[in-house]
């Protein structure tokens, strides 16, 4: 299993601002809830609901 990362790493590698990380998730983005206040996403889950919801990315193409 791949390890969580916070949502300022999500943010950074997809230039994107917690807003939209935000509205992703009530979209439907897979995320894991550990506490009341503590959520946390697995890159490669991201990475497929992007590709599979065709959302554009600010950040797309770089690495």
């Amino acid at each position: 299993m791949e390890s969580l990362v916070s949502s300022n790493i999500v943010c950074d590698k997809y230039s994107i601002s917690k807003r939209t990380l935000c509205r992703w998730k009530h979209e439907g983005l897979p995320s894991v809830k550990l506490s009341y206040n503590m959520v946390r996403y697995q890159l490669a889950e991201v990475a497929k609901w992007i590709e599979s919801n065709k959302v554009m990315v600010a950040g797309a193409g770089k690495e």
